[in-house]
């Protein structure tokens, strides 16, 4: 073969190569666009955690595989890491109910299997929600800053979740024993970052946040302000927008706190709320992971008082209540009686 001859099989290698990355970049940028505009909405409007969970898990490594051939799609990646973080979350509380379980079967070699799992499922929930942050940070800045990020409708949608999802990797983390390494000053951060949120428009979030805040470190309140307060109005903004966010705030922060007659009521409301107030169809999908994260506490509590979960339609209720008394009961003879 000619030297001639060896250019030119060279040359047309080389074309061929790159007329395959004009064609990978080309479909990368259609993948995200379509990712942004229609997947992540229309995922956000779902009625099923399960299939949520098992779509944001399947497309993400597609999605992300493209980032070697165009810009990183931050945006895409928040919501999918958020999303795979609360999954694991989700796991996680299953092996919490496992260990209560065994522990109270004095089970003491599954009870301890079973508290390593759940800490290994937060880890992964952890590690997951910090990436979702991450991600924020990459597209829109920092947050906690003396001046807030100039951003469209869009883009406050994104820079809530990716607050949110800085706040719960902390405890996330705090719960896997801080393996992850989360930085903890990052609550602080999200809960400035929030407070750039109008909080009616953005379902009693901000407000949530900001009484959590005053709640864990009462030194922060105003004077005055009392923290509960201001928190049942945000979750009151929750109910009326139809995503209910802020009433998994009140009650992971009552239930940290070790505010049983708190966590009870804000359970109950929650519950209450389900039965009158419609989720906001646009954001279906939060609204249900709202409602798990509080029935997970719901079932936590269930757990330790009675040995099994919540029961079915229970949630609302505990099995301490007062008991209404029975509603008298109809034989077959009452029923043919003229």
């Amino acid at each position: 073969m000619s030297f001639l001859s060896r250019i030119a099989i060279v040359i047309a290698a080389l074309a061929s190569v790159s007329g395959c990355s004009i064609i990978y970049k080309s479909t990368g940028w259609v993948v995200y666009d379509l990712t942004d505009r229609h997947i992540t909405p229309y995922t956000m409007t779902v009625d099923d955690i399960g299939v949520a969970c098992s779509t944001t898990q399947g497309l993400q490594p597609m999605v992300m595989a493209f980032t070697r051939v165009t810009s990183t799609p931050d945006r895409a990646s928040l919501m999918m890491n958020m999303m795979a973080g609360s999954c694991a979350e989700a796991d996680a509380s299953e092996d919490s109910l496992a260990y209560i379980r065994a522990f109270k079967a004095q089970n003491i070699n599954e009870a301890k299997d079973a508290r390593i799992r759940e800490k290994r499922g937060y880890a992964i929930a952890a590690a997951r929600q910090y990436k979702a942050y991450q991600n924020m940070v990459h597209e829109f800045g920092e947050p906690g800053g003396k001046k807030c990020p100039s951003l469209s409708k869009k883009d406050r949608v994104y820079w809530a979740l990716g607050n949110l999802a800085g706040l719960q990797a902390v405890m996330s983390d705090l719960r896997a024993q801080s393996v992850v390494n989360v930085p903890k000053d990052i609550a602080m951060k999200t809960v400035r970052g929030l407070q750039c949120l109008d909080n009616q428009e953005f379902w009693g979030l901000p407000l949530a946040a900001q009484a959590g805040l005053w709640i864990l470190m009462p030194d922060t309140a105003p004077e005055g302000v009392d923290p509960w307060v201001e928190m049942a109005a945000a979750a009151r903004g929750g109910s009326d927008s139809g995503v209910r966010l802020s009433h998994a705030v009140e009650v992971v922060i009552a239930d940290g706190s070790g505010n049983q007659e708190q966590v009870r009521d804000a359970i109950r409301r929650h519950a209450a709320s389900l039965k009158v107030d419609k989720p906001n169809r646009d954001y279906q999908l939060l609204d249900l992971v709202a409602s798990r994260q509080i029935l997970a506490v719901s079932d936590r509590l269930w757990t330790e008082g009675t040995g099994s979960r919540t029961p079915v339609g229970g949630l609302g209720t505990f099995w301490d209540d007062e008991k209404k008394s029975a509603a008298p009961s109809l034989s077959i003879d009452d029923l043919l009686e003229d």
